[in-house]
């Protein structure tokens, strides 16, 4: 899907022909980043875009594909997220986050995160969950240091996910093994994960230990939820976003 938001951008404006043009939604400014939008990165804007229902169908569709953990499609997310509205990446963050934790694939993981940085709208990272996002994020990279044995095996758990990140699956499992030994031997505070649709056999189970040890939130590994259904859960991240706008919307 070469030239993606070329495409949708050009076809936004055929519909555009088509239908009365809607009000148009005023932008929140980062001030702290200074005056010159060259010198910091682009911020999506504020209210919903045309290219946010094409991104949301192409989701959709690869989803039904089973392609959703491709290379491809995370390179067209890439696309996608930073074309975005931050009503769209709001709603991208988290069940983006869920699908790499279900299917044990980082890369979708890391636009998950990529979404959630884009969101500077104070209501929409709480319709969104941003703020939940962003924690998993820091967890699965950084966590908190400590020099018991539980502070060693979060660490070692961190160490499995950079190597599972890094296509070495069979070095990410014996870390991921021996971190969780430690944390039965010399860690009783943290038990197992609470229940996780995500098999024990797959490597989203890695995923899931590191997240619950370095104390992620539970929605973000799925704790006590069925399978992901990422579509329809962005589809409803959407709308609960547009509301969050809406008065934005009406008072500009």
């Amino acid at each position: 899907m070469s030239k993606f938001i070329a495409l949708v951008s050009l076809a936004a404006l055929l519909i555009s022909c088509a239908h009365e043009e809607a009000a148009p939604v005023k932008a929140e400014r980062n001030w702290e980043q200074g005056l010159d939008a060259d010198h910091a990165p682009q911020i999506a804007p504020l209210g919903p875009v045309e290219t946010d229902q094409f991104a949301y169908d192409f989701v959709r569709r690869r989803e039904r594909e089973h392609a959703l953990t491709t290379k491809s499609t995370a390179a067209d997310l890439d696309e996608i997220i930073h074309a975005s509205s931050q009503v769209l990446a709001s709603a991208l963050s988290l069940p983006l986050f869920k699908a790499g934790v279900y299917f044990g694939q980082p890369r979708l993981i890391d636009r998950g995160c990529n979404a959630a940085q884009r969101v500077t709208n104070s209501s929409l990272r709480t319709s969104g969950q941003v703020e939940a996002v962003l924690q998993a994020c820091a967890a699965l990279t950084t966590g908190r240091s400590g020099n018991d044995g539980c502070g060693d095996a979060q660490q070692k758990l961190r160490e499995a996910y950079a190597l599972l990140a890094a296509d070495k699956a069979q070095d990410a499992g014996r870390t991921a093994a021996e971190a969780v030994r430690m944390l039965r031997d010399r860690c009783p505070k943290i038990s197992a994960p609470l229940r996780t649709p995500v098999d024990p056999s797959t490597r989203g189970f890695l995923i899931v230990w590191t997240l619950h040890a370095n104390d992620a939130p539970p929605v973000t590994f799925l704790a006590g939820e069925p399978a992901p259904a990422t579509a329809e859960a962005i589809n409803d991240a959407f709308l609960r976003g547009v509301q969050a706008v809406r008065p934005v919307a009406h008072n500009p």
